[in-house]
């Protein structure tokens, strides 16, 4: 596979990223394949007079960042169709492949076609039947303020699936189960397993336990106070009582290139101990 162009995105807060991305850069460069990046540098004198990826889509998304940056990315390449390619440069980077001293080789791989893909499914948010959006790692309906617990009702596929008082709760995709949800006592999910996780944070019952759904089911949501819905803390809603918050599977979904073998226990030992 002939590399002609790639996408690079990156947090421009951080000052190690800056340099990463003028590696990445210089390294695609070198080869002949045309480099663009995201517009939150074109101000940037390092970067003055580059292409960005608003303007052209490129064949490859690099995302160069911790897992926070490669979901805002992943929304971008899901929505224009192409793969991505995580560079961690964050503490955890489950969503990552490999360091930014890994690019070469990376790119080798990738033109000689030595890699695979992981095809990541997507979850679309709606509130009232409204333009839907989608997340890649979970869906959190919270309660507007911090103090005090919120009730929520569950409905799956149509069945009330319960009430619970809780601080908040997770719709997780098998990529987001080691995101938020784990923090919150959720499974871990192996990534191609197609299911969904509806997570309670803090529960005040016990009946109410963390649920492993269909990940063809469609969840129904509804709150009785005022809160929010943040997904993959990229965007937020509002939510006031009598909305319903409707989440199922979204039509797009997200591909990540893998190098090699990535084993599930192997990657939790690693990332969490």
């Amino acid at each position: 596979m002939r590399i002609q162009s790639i996408g690079i995105f990156a947090n421009p807060n951080n000052e190690g990223a800056l340099a990463a991305v003028s590696s990445v850069y210089g390294v695609a460069r070198s080869r002949g394949i045309k480099c663009f990046i995201d517009r939150s540098f074109a101000n940037m004198e390092e970067f003055s007079g580059y292409e960005t990826i608003q303007e052209q889509v490129p064949g490859l998304m690099i995302a160069i960042g911790g897992d926070g940056t490669i979901l805002h990315a992943a929304g971008y390449a899901a929505e224009h169709d192409i793969s991505i390619l995580g560079i961690n440069f964050g503490r955890i980077g489950f969503l990552s492949e490999i360091d930014v001293e890994g690019i070469s080789d990376a790119l080798d791989a990738i033109e000689s076609e030595q890699y695979r893909t992981d095809k990541c499914m997507m979850l679309s948010c709606s509130v009232n039947g409204c333009a839907a959006k989608d997340c890649l790692n979970e869906a959190v309906l919270y309660r507007k303020k911090f103090s005090g617990v919120v009730s929520i009702t569950v409905n799956v596929n149509g069945i009330d699936a319960g009430t619970v008082s809780c601080d908040g709760l997770i719709v997780a995709t098998p990529t987001g189960s080691t995101g938020y949800s784990i923090s919150a006592g959720g499974p871990v999910i192996a990534p191609n397993t197609d299911v969904v996780i509806i997570n309670p944070i803090c529960p005040h019952t016990l009946a109410f336990r963390p649920i492993i759904a269909p990940g063809d089911s469609v969840i129904e949501l509804s709150i009785k106070q005022e809160g929010f819905l943040g997904m993959d803390g990229v965007s937020t809603e509002r939510i006031v009582p009598g909305d319903m918050v409707r989440i199922c599977r979204s039509r797009r979904s997200v591909r990540f290139i893998r190098l090699g073998d990535r084993n599930l226990y192997s990657l939790i030992r690693n990332k969490l101990s």
